[in-house]
């Protein structure tokens, strides 16, 4: 905000300061003031009481006087609150967005586990993946993060273990988001994306398709002309426990907002579940397992490496009571054959 306006007497002390002490300088001197503080003040003070002809600049020298070279504290303020406003309008939209399903076939919704592009990411069951996806009709998949190792900060040093470069990650990431043909419906950033920042920025510049791009976590909803399936996607949930692999999700079917789905992956741990919560709604958990194998840091701390579980699909019938209206798959084939075989019962 713009400063408090001088008093009419500070303005006349000013004038005074300057007659008694014989210019502009000495008066500041003895007042104890910046002297262009002080010679803005005689400048308003002379405008306001027109005594302009009694003051007479006391220095020999001249100085130009430069326009500011930035907006007013004003005009800055004006700016920010309009780009707060924007984000907040952002933020708003990506609560609980919808995403339309124009029938009410059957669909499988895909959660494609963290797949890890690079030397440890299990490549040929990722491609039979991939050929599933793109060429499945009525599927829909979402990436839980973690595309690329993309190794940053003080992990850097692991590119040392890798067989290929920052560039060639770049590549994969690329021909995994435009080239390979998946119908994607949103990507998530896990940690790994972000560990170094130009990643995410990388991927938001190439998403040709406007793909929502979320951090972490994304909530929306799939919106049938018959029903409306809430998805909670995050890459992990909040909250672990070497008794439960799906600990998070059921902390966040407790304790979050409410949703049909609740999906993650990270650890690289594959788990299903299916509950009726207290207020009788169906409560679908799971966790996806992902592509990264052979992980020298999962091996040298004795972690499991399950075999099953990379992806999870989701068949939906819209049309079907609540208790059977989800059916979730570990496998992605036998989960998209069982799909192709609901699709053609309609």
């Amino acid at each position: 905000m713009a400063g408090k306006p001088l008093t009419d007497k500070q303005c006349l002390d000013a004038l005074a300061a300057v007659e008694k002490y014989g210019g502009i300088s000495p008066a500041a001197k003895a007042l104890g003031m910046n002297r262009s503080t002080f010679e803005g003040r005689v400048r308003a003070a002379t405008t306001r009481f027109g005594e302009a002809e009694k003051i007479e600049d006391d220095d020999d020298v001249t100085l130009p006087e430069f326009p500011d070279e930035d907006i007013s504290p004003d005009e800055i303020l004006d700016h920010l609150s309009k780009r707060w406003e924007k984000k907040q309008e952002h933020q708003q939209a990506k609560k609980w967005f919808d995403i339309k399903i124009k029938s009410d076939d059957p669909f499988g919704l895909v959660v494609v586990g963290d797949p890890h592009l690079g030397t440890h990411c299990n490549i040929p069951l990722l491609r039979r993946d991939v050929e599933i996806m793109a060429n499945t009709p009525g599927i829909g998949c979402v990436n839980i993060g973690d595309t690329t190792n993309n190794w940053g900060g003080r992990l850097i040093q692991l590119y040392a273990e890798e067989d290929i470069s920052r560039s060639t990650e770049r590549k994969l990431a690329r021909w995994f988001l435009e080239e390979a043909e998946i119908p994607w419906l949103v990507w998530l950033h896990g940690n790994h994306d972000t560990m170094h920042s130009e990643f995410s920025t990388y991927l938001k510049a190439i998403n040709v398709r406007q793909v929502p791009m979320i951090d972490w976590s994304a909530q929306f909803k799939l919106v049938f002309p018959s029903a409306t399936v809430r998805v909670d996607a995050s890459h992990n949930h909040k909250g672990t426990s070497v008794y439960n692999p799906l600990h998070g999700q059921k902390r966040a079917s407790l304790w979050g907002e409410d949703a049909d789905i609740f999906v993650a992956g990270h650890h690289h741990t594959w788990a299903l579940a299916q509950e009726e919560n207290a207020s009788g709604q169906v409560v679908n958990m799971a966790r996806a397992r992902g592509y990264k194998w052979h992980d020298e840091f999962g091996h040298r701390h004795g972690f499991t490496e399950e075999q099953y579980g990379s992806s999870i699909i989701f068949v939906i019938d819209p049309t079907a009571p609540p208790n059977v209206r989800v059916k979730p798959f570990a496998d992605l084939k036998e989960g998209a054959e069982f799909l192709t075989w609901k699709r053609k019962r309609q």
